[in-house]
């Protein structure tokens, strides 16, 4: 119950104790107005002489006779109906209030994590799943909100539950104690169907995940997996988890039923009994047995209506403690850089004995090399050299076990380096492209760049002639990853994403390794002719690039060697 109730008061961008304080003041306007029933029934009944007229029944009629409202039947029915509509206006808007809030919860932690996952330093996307942030963002979130809400109705159900306690106390102690008792006792009946449907909640919340991640990596390589008809182990392991996900579900719906029936089952009994102990034992007068009825009806009614609340809230719980984990723990890995210097683009990079590990395994041993502005240097070398390392160092991703890097004279640790990246265009190796038209992908969604200025990156990128043959031009879907177009159509989108901003370092990231001859010069004479324009970077392990370079550098073994460039052919 704490945990649920930790939810409600926790929520970021909720105010509970403004829903607290009006969901308070609701349960007192409809506590006093079925207790003014006691003297509206007495009346009814012949029974409001003052002998038999209950406390409270005194209490109330004194009170309406000092601020000079006559006790008669027609101002008590009055009194009463206000109550309850005052009532249903304040619980309207605490609960609609509520409402808004749950969404707003699932609205700020999708926030919080898209902007902590996009703050968060390399290492981190490296240790940890896509599928995981996928299902936090759609999943989990949603049901972060769900979560809220329920754990809102809870905290009404238990606030109306503490208001009727002690009306019930004022009316007819006896019937109070005996309304406790009951409760009580259905909670402590119940509670084993409130644990087990907290672990079911845990169990569907894990498998949920698991599920996820297991289709974001499915998806992501599913062309090899369906050309070699290798998925079979895959297909099983999704059946496993759909399996194991299912008699979860199975568990949380028994348990759900079965705390409704019996709850009901109780209550029945438990009205029964009361009914006629008050009447044949305790001789309760018939106004004070109808009111106390109805209080203690409230009473046990509000308890089993807080179990099915908490077993509801107990379900999705672990939801919303797993994605907000989640987003506190991307928002501690985030990416931090103290330098405040604005970046000397037009200057050179040069490397000062810079080394590099990955744990306890060196990377790069004292590289170091000098990257002229406004010219092409080329990193060549053999797989798992150390060419995109070096990279990464360059661009801030990683920082250097040893040495320093410096661009001018000013080392990149005091360089602004959000100001940097801006000025820099990447193309990567994995061509993985957006699921959107060529101009989505080129601008990225950036609606300051023009159509004109899209065109002119495609063209500095050689791609003029194949946007020309296509019927839709820039509206062109690429489809999935890019998948309608061929290597060297999406190689040259990557290039014109990259130059659409008119950077002035432009890194290339082993770009034609997957073209053949032919494509592979004809992107490479591309990228001779942009030379003096950018700052190029590029590796590679293709002899090929040796032919445009200013600088050429040997990387092998995380040691970089200057060699003499091949002459032009």
């Amino acid at each position: 119950m704490l945990k649920v109730l930790k939810i409600f008061l926790n929520a970021d961008g909720t105010r509970p104790l403004l829903v607290l304080f009006s969901l308070l003041l609701a349960s007192v306007c409809e506590a006093f107005g079925v207790s003014a029933l006691v003297p509206v029934l007495g009346m009814i009944s012949g029974q409001d002489h003052p002998g038999s007229m209950s406390s409270f029944g005194k209490a109330l009629t004194g009170a309406m006779s000092t601020v000079g409202l006559p006790p008669t039947l027609g101002w008590l029915l009055v009194l009463t109906l206000c109550a309850f509509v005052l009532k249903s206006i304040i619980s309207f808007f605490a609960l609609s209030y509520s409402g808004i809030s749950a969404s707003r919860v699932s609205v700020r932690i999708r926030q919080r994590l898209v902007t902590a996952l996009f703050e968060a330093n390399w290492s981190f996307y490296a240790a940890h799943q896509s599928g995981s942030f996928a299902n936090a963002m759609s999943n989990d979130a949603t049901r972060a909100g769900d979560a809220y809400q329920l754990a809102a109705q809870f905290t009404s159900m238990l606030v109306q539950m503490v208001v009727y306690a002690v009306v019930a106390l004022l009316i007819d102690w006896r019937l109070a104690l005996l309304g406790f008792a009951v409760g009580g006792i259905m909670a402590r009946m119940l509670s084993i169907l409130i644990r087990i449907s907290r672990r079911a909640g845990k169990k569907q919340t894990d498998r949920t995940r698991q599920l996820t991640v297991e289709v974001v990596d499915m998806l992501a390589n599913i062309k090899p997996l369906k050309t070699m008809h290798r998925y079979a182990p895959l297909y099983a392991s999704f059946q496993n988890n759909i399996r194991r996900l299912q008699v979860s579900l199975n568990t949380r719906e028994i348990s759900r039923q079965a705390l409704n029936q019996i709850g009901d089952a109780v209550l029945a009994v438990a009205v029964g009994a009361i009914v006629y102990t008050s009447y044949t034992l305790w001789k309760t007068p018939i106004a004070e047995l109808v009111v106390s009825g109805i209080i203690f009806l409230k009473i046990v009614s509000n308890v089993t209506r807080l179990q099915r609340f908490l077993q509801q809230s107990v379900e999705v719980e672990s939801a919303y403690h797993r994605v907000t984990e989640l987003v506190t723990f991307t928002e501690a890995n985030r990416e931090s850089w103290e330098g405040k210097q604005e970046p000397l683009v037009d200057a050179d990079f040069r490397f000062d004995n810079v080394s590099f590990s990955h744990g306890d395994k060196q990377i790069l041993k004292s590289v170091n090399l000098d990257i002229p502005a406004r010219g092409i240097s080329v990193l060549k070398g053999p797989s798992g050299a150390g060419k995109t390392t070096i990279i990464d160092l360059l661009i801030g991703l990683y920082r250097p076990s040893g040495g320093s890097i410096l661009l001018g004279n000013v080392p990149l640790t005091s360089i602004d380096i959000e100001r940097l990246r801006r000025r820099i265009g990447y193309v990567p190796q994995e061509l993985n492209l957006l699921h959107s038209t060529i101009r989505e992908n080129i601008t990225l969604g950036d609606t300051s760049i023009s159509d004109a200025a899209v065109a002119e990156a495609l063209t500095q990128a050689g791609a003029k002639s194949f946007l020309e043959s296509l019927s839709a031009g820039l509206d062109t879907n690429v489809g999935e990853m890019g998948g309608r177009l061929s290597g060297g159509q999406r190689q040259r989108i990557s290039l014109a994403r990259a130059l659409v901003t008119n950077p002035a370092i432009l890194i290339l990231d082993e770009v034609t390794s997957a073209l053949d001859p032919a494509t592979e010069a004809e992107i490479i004479r591309n990228i001779a002719e942009l030379g003096r324009r950018y700052t190029i970077i590029v590796i590679t392990h293709h002899e090929s690039w040796a032919t445009i370079a200013d600088r050429l550098y040997e990387v092998r073994g995380g040691e970089v060697q200057e060699i003499a460039a091949a002459p032009a052919p």
